[in-house]
């Protein structure tokens, strides 16, 4: 279960990085499948990944408690972080497991990246299709608006 969160955590962290705009541009010239694909590039991020989660791992987790605690009327968490150790970091409450994930994220993502790799090209073959499905879909949504003010 811990796994799948740094997994997930991870995928989210690098989505929300990256512009929606931009990643279309890119789909196009096959350079997010190329990049994906390049082993220098996987090892690169998943020493970054790694690090990442370990400064995750690290990071002190009572301040934000507290903060949290402060919320009590509208959480009806009130008293919550009374039980938290101030100095306790995230690893700390996540357990002696977690250690062990920038490991597996260094591990890992390597061949997780390969097989998005072999899904962004799947999606960019596809592109000209989805253009075309959004274009009917956009033509679709205007004509009830033209017919009704007609």
């Amino acid at each position: 279960m811990l796994k799948r969160v740094a997994v997930l955590g991870a995928a989210v962290l690098a989505a929300a990085t990256l512009p929606v705009p931009a990643l279309a541009r890119e789909a196009r010239s096959g350079k997010i499948v190329e990049a994906l694909a390049n082993p220098g590039t996987q090892q690169a991020m998943a020493g970054a990944m790694a690090a990442l989660t370990e400064a995750l791992l690290d990071l002190k987790i009572g301040p934000f408690a507290k903060a949290l605690d402060g919320m009590g009327d509208a959480t009806g968490n009130r008293g919550a972080a009374r039980h938290i150790d101030p100095d306790a970091t995230l690893g700390d409450l996540a357990g002696p497991e977690a250690r062990r994930m920038p490991g597996e994220v260094a591990r890992k993502l390597p061949q997780m990246m390969g097989t998005m790799a072999g899904m962004a090209g799947a999606m960019e073959a596809m592109l000209p299709q989805l253009e075309a499905m959004g274009e009917k879909m956009k033509d679709a949504m205007e004509s009830p608006a033209d017919a009704a003010s007609d």
